[in-house]
């Protein structure tokens, strides 16, 4: 069990170490190895959002100089709806195979976000809808929901690949409040493991880690396509009820 543990604790500052490159927390990939490890439902997304505000408060003190205010806007949609997305109470079948079909989803248009199809300037209402459908996601299954905001940005060309880091970072950091908040009286419930009182710190530093290269050192398409590989897999497995 220990070594189970162990493993758990290194794939996820590796995770950490990898998603923080292309400004994201991990959340989704936190969740899939918590649930690969038998870590129920309802235990591993509240793990995941605490895990979140962790991994993305360390990675944005790497991506703050990239920000832009204008972007801003899809938080006005995602966070009310992420709240809403934490209060509803949905089974742990069902919500297991949301999880797994987001994560696929996600997985795919990270794949083919290489691409971008045109440089499009959204309308700030249209910013607020993309945030709110994207908030509710991410509130029902308790992921921040930068790795679906990040797609919608690239395909379109809407900022330059840093600032759409940065943009996810700090999405990802207040939808995993919000999403947080929603779930306060579950708190109460949260069983703190060997293995969660381990992650914390392995999932800040890695954090920083990941930050520092993708902000200053590495290009964020490769890394992009490489997560997107990954959800594909693990989305598809948990969909298929593994």
């Amino acid at each position: 069990m220990v070594f189970v543990d162990l493993l758990a604790v290194f794939l996820l500052g590796a995770a950490a170490v990898l998603y923080t490159m292309g400004g994201f927390a991990g959340g989704s990939f936190f969740l899939a190895i918590l649930l690969l490890s038998g870590t129920p439902v309802a235990q591993a997304s509240l793990y995941v959002l605490i895990m979140n505000l962790f991994s993305a408060s360390s990675s944005l003190l790497r991506w703050k100089p990239h920000a832009s205010r204008e972007l801003l806007w899809f938080l006005v949609g995602s966070l009310p709806a992420a709240f809403l997305g934490g209060l509803v109470q949905v089974s742990n079948s069902t919500l297991k195979a949301m999880i797994g079909i987001l994560l696929a989803v996600g997985g795919a248009t990270l794949l083919f976000s290489a691409a971008k199809v045109r440089r499009a300037k959204l309308k700030i209402p249209v910013r607020v809808a993309i945030g709110a459908a994207i908030g509710l996601a991410a509130g029902l299954t308790g992921i921040g929901g930068g790795i679906y905001l990040a797609p919608v940005l690239v395909f379109l060309g809407a900022a330059k690949p840093k600032t759409i880091a940065s943009t996810t970072t700090v999405f990802i950091l207040l939808n995993s409040v919000s999403g947080l908040l929603a779930r306060a009286p579950k708190l109460a419930t949260l069983s703190i493991n060997p293995l969660f009182m381990m992650a914390i710190p392995a999932v800040f530093i890695a954090a920083q880690i990941g930050s520092y290269i993708g902000s200053h050192r590495f290009s964020q398409k490769n890394v992009r396509l490489t997560i997107g590989a990954i959800l594909v897999a693990i989305g598809t497995y948990f969909s298929l009820g593994g």
